[in-house]
């Protein structure tokens, strides 16, 4: 359609998953910063390039798992992320918890090794701290970042929905 905004879901990032449903559309699931979509396309396929999605609604009862599903696709699309604000809850939860954790051990003087071996274990801060790979450093600096922010303020956002 001609100046519909189409999405390209095999540029959106993540794991792309695609299964014909047999009457010619297919299921598709899109795992993402934690996250599934799980969409039904009734005609056609999402692999050969970008689709202007139409929604099908099936009734007033239950809409608020199809629109939060609709709002994460539209955050995807548009921001290249998934908002803050439509991550699952319980992920988010987790990952405020260990900021807490963190704020506490740096303001009692601990080092970024100390606060990963808080958060994952010494054993394997051990084996990874100065691995091949700088993922476990680089996690806990933007965690300690992030919990910095948050105290600094940033902790206000929670309490508004994007």
């Amino acid at each position: 359609m001609p100046g519909v905004p189409a999405i390209d879901f095999t540029r959106l990032g993540g794991d792309l998953f695609v299964q014909p449903d047999g009457t010619g559309g297919e299921r598709v699931l899109l795992r993402r910063d934690g996250v599934q979509l799980r969409l039904d396309v009734a005609m056609g396929t999402v692999l050969e390039g970008p689709v202007v999605p139409r929604v099908i609604l099936l009734g007033i009862d239950g809409l608020a798992p199809p629109l939060l599903t609709l709002r994460r696709l539209a955050g995807l699309s548009h921001r290249g992320v998934l908002p803050p604000a439509l991550r699952p809850r319980s992920r988010r939860a987790a990952r405020l918890a260990q900021m807490v954790q963190l704020l506490d051990g740096l303001r009692a003087g601990a080092s970024q090794r100390d606060l990963a071996v808080a958060l994952f274990g010494a054993g394997r801060v051990a084996a990874e701290w100065r691995g091949l790979s700088d993922h476990m450093r680089l996690k806990v600096r933007r965690l300690v970042r992030e919990a910095r922010r948050l105290a600094a303020g940033g902790y206000r956002a929670l309490l508004r929905r994007e």
